[in-house]
This record gives structure tokens, sequence and C-alpha cells, in this order.
């Protein structure tokens, strides 16, 4: 009997010791060749991992995710694009336009971001900036409004050119922001596509030059690169249990195998929770104390934070109400707003509207201007 209660003993060690291993195993951070990488959740913007994610380096033909995302928002995809000289020569990867040839704008993104064609970035800087240098300045313009600081752009294509530079953070968070697209998204998750060839009793067939998304089915973009200055370069997407998350490589030796640990990494070992709910109530303010008149506060849009699966984290939520409010309140008027810290890091701040309208006929009186200078501080543990 007591051997067999030894053996039971032994057993269960050695399950406490497997489920141990796989769990470190699980949580461990992803090794990986490339000389700078980063995997971020996409809606949350949160940094999963990083290796060297500030490092300022040539992107090659990751650029062409820029030049898409500017093409949509600055064009029409209907528009009929006319190919220069400049275009039709341009060298390295190409869909081999002709110059004079006449082809609709998605059809030259789609030849860009599938087959990476450098001849079809030209025509659409051309088309959408007047010019490649005035187009490059647009490509800057946006890379500072969505905070990829440490990058700029020179040309359209990535082809080598001195001072053209990004770092994989900054390329995470273009892609980022082109992902929320529609268009963008659809493009990037494209396998095959035939577009026309004016001269040709047949269409250019397009087969995209990312191989992930032949090979996964949760991969959903994004662009590949390559020059020697370079290396290989890979931004990736990919999704699963309602969470996307984009990864990049640059000088990667093993491009997809770094890309897919990534990805992996990303969409296993994270959750995402929500802190507040959009029109959820925050908080209440009293517009006159005599008639207890009062009006809640709700929540202007969602936001969550991604976290490990096993961790648990603190939350402090700060509402603060603004001063001089002038009556009548509107609905849905701004009214203050609620700051979200995590483990005393700040992580985002949303406004808090008024659920219904006030009139003047309420005064405000000291009880709300003391209200409105006060902050309501709220601890909490996301289990």
């Amino acid at each position: 009997m007591g051997l067999i209660k030894k053996k039971g003993i032994a057993v269960i060690l050695i399950i406490l010791i497997i489920v141990a291993c796989n769990a470190s195993v699980v949580l461990a951070k992803p090794n990986v060749t490339a000389r700078a990488a980063i995997v971020v959740d996409v809606e949350t913007g949160e940094v999963l991992y990083a290796k060297n994610p500030h490092k300022r380096r040539p992107p090659a033909s990751t650029t062409k995710i820029m030049t898409g995302i500017l093409a949509i928002e600055n064009g029409k995809l209907d528009d009929k694009v006319t190919v220069s000289d400049r275009a039709a020569y341009t060298g390295g990867s190409s869909i081999w336009l002709a110059n004079g040839e006449t082809l609709k704008l998605e059809e030259l993104l789609y030849g860009l971001l599938l087959n990476s064609g450098n001849d079809a970035a030209v025509a659409i800087a051309e088309h959408i900036g007047g010019s490649v240098e005035k187009f490059a300045q647009m490509m800057n313009r946006k890379a500072r409004e969505i905070g990829a600081l440490n990058t700029t752009f020179q040309n359209p294509n990535g082809l080598p050119k001195k001072g053209h530079l990004t770092t994989a953070y900054d390329l995470a968070m273009i892609t980022r922001y082109a992902l929320q697209n529609d268009k963008f998204a659809n493009i990037v998750n494209t396998v095959r596509k035939t577009i026309s060839w004016e001269g040709h009793e047949y269409g250019r067939s397009l087969l995209n030059t990312n191989r992930l998304l032949r090979r996964f089915d949760k991969v959903d973009g994004v662009k590949t690169g390559y020059t020697k200055a370079a290396g290989r370069c890979l931004v990736s997407s990919a999704s699963g249990n309602n969470r996307q998350v984009v990864s990049v490589v640059l000088k990667s030796r093993q491009m997809w195998h770094d890309s897919m640990k990534l990805l992996n990494y990303g969409l296993d070992n994270f959750r995402r929770v929500k802190l507040v709910t959009k029109n959820e109530k925050v908080h209440t303010i009293r517009i006159n104390e005599a008639v207890k008149e009062k009006v809640d506060l709700i929540a202007a849009n969602e936001f969550g934070i991604v976290i490990f699966h096993n961790k648990n984290v603190n939350v402090k939520k700060e509402v603060s109400i603004q001063n001089n409010i002038v009556l009548p309140i509107e609905e849905g008027e701004q009214i203050g707003k609620l700051t979200l810290y995590v483990e005393g890091e700040k992580k985002g701040i949303v406004p808090l509207l008024a659920e219904r309208r006030v009139t003047a006929d309420s005064k405000i009186n000291i009880f709300l201007q003391q209200l409105a200078t006060s902050l309501l501080k709220v601890t909490s543990n996301l289990l």
C-alpha cells in the first residue's frame, strides 16, 4: 500500500513538473534571428515583445504599407492612372508597367501590395502626390501623425536611398493604423489577383509574396521586403480569439519562422480585458443639491488592455470633472474624463459624456464647483 502511495505521489509530482514546464514554455519570450523585431496588439497598440524596436534600419518594400494606405485615403479606387516613363523604368520588383499605359488605382494597389511592384509604387506616388518627392513628403507627414517619429521616407517603394529609414516599432504602428482601413486589410489578405494588362489578351496574374498567407489560416497580412542593405524583412498579421496582432522582423535570417514565432506568441499568451465599455455609467454629478438633481456620466468609448493569461494587475481609475460647467448641458456633451492606470502606468483617457440634457432651470451651486476639481480614485484587481 505504501508503494502504491509513493507511486501515486510520484505521478502527481511528474504531472506538476510537466504543467510547470509547459507553462514556462508558453510564457517564454520568442528567440528570433532578426536584428530588430516586435509584436503588438492591433486594437490597443500594446507592445507584447520587442527586440531593438527603436533601432533605425532600411525597411525595403515594407515601405509600401505606407504608400498603400496613403493612396487609399487620398485617391479614388476608380481613378485612371497613366504610367509615366519614370514609373515604367523603375528597377527591381515589377508588375511590368509600360509608359503611357492606363490602369485603375485599385489595380495598382494590388500590384503594389501583392507583387511588390516598384513601378506601381512610383505610378501611385505621381498620381497622388504629383511627384515621387512630394509624395515622400506626404508619407513623412503621415508617419508623424501616426506616431512613427523615427521614420524618414525618401521614396514610395523602399529602394535603397540615403536617409530612407524606419524602426520595427514605427512599422508596427503604421501597419496597425493601415489595418483599420477595410480596403487595405482586404488587399493585403489576398493571395492571388488578376488585373488588366493593356495590349495583351490576358491579364496580369499577381501572387502575394507573403507565403504565410498560403500556409496558415490565421495569417491575414501584410508585406514582405528585401534589399541587400535591409536584409529579409516581413511585416505580418494574424487573428485569433477575437484579437489581431502585428509582427515586424527586420534583417532576419529566418523571416518566416521568426514571424510565426512572434504571431503565435502574441495570440496565444495574452488576453484582452475591458476596463470600461462604451456608454457605461462611470460617475454621477449633482446639479442642484437642494432638489437632488443628478446627471450620469457615461464613457464615450470602450477601452481595454492586453495582459498575460495568468496575470493579475492593479488598475486605478481617476474621474475628473471639468471646471466652469455652464448650463444648459447637452446630451453627449463632454463633462469630464476617466484616466486609467495599470500598475501605476498611465494607459489611456476616456471622455465622459452627459447621459441626458440639463436645462438652465437648475443653477450650478458650490457643491458642483467643489466636485469639479475633485478626483474619484478606484483601485481594483483584474482576475
